[in-house]
């Protein structure tokens, strides 16, 4: 496993989406298709693939729909992460990712 020093120079990563919430726009992604728990974190710009017919309604069908008891850890990624201090500066990419990406996808026809 690397570490995030070794990581940091990680300009895009790409990592394929268990589930996506169409109210909110965030998608599941279970520990296991990280490649590297730091990885959707640390790279600059991240790309989710997702199965366009794993989208769901709400956040309540969600958790009906993940077996995370099964799978273990995982969590929802729902864009880049943005602060702003009380001086109203805006930051895009101080905790994760500066620009994150969803491409559906249909597996149901990919070949």
């Amino acid at each position: 496993n690397q570490t995030a020093t070794e990581l940091e120079s990680v300009d895009t990563a790409f990592i394929e989406g268990t589930l996506g919430v169409a109210e909110n726009g965030s998608v599941w992604i279970f520990e296991s298709q990280f490649v590297n728990r730091l990885l959707p974190f640390i790279c600059q710009h991240l790309v989710i693939i997702l199965d366009a017919n794993k989208i769901v309604q709400d956040m309540h069908e969600a958790y009906r729909t993940l077996d995370v008891a099964k799978e273990g850890y995982g969590l929802f990624l729902a864009g880049p992460s943005k602060t702003a201090d009380i001086e109203q500066s805006l930051v895009i990419g101080a905790h994760g990712a500066r620009s994150t990406t969803v491409y559906l996808v249909n597996k149901e026809h990919a070949d």
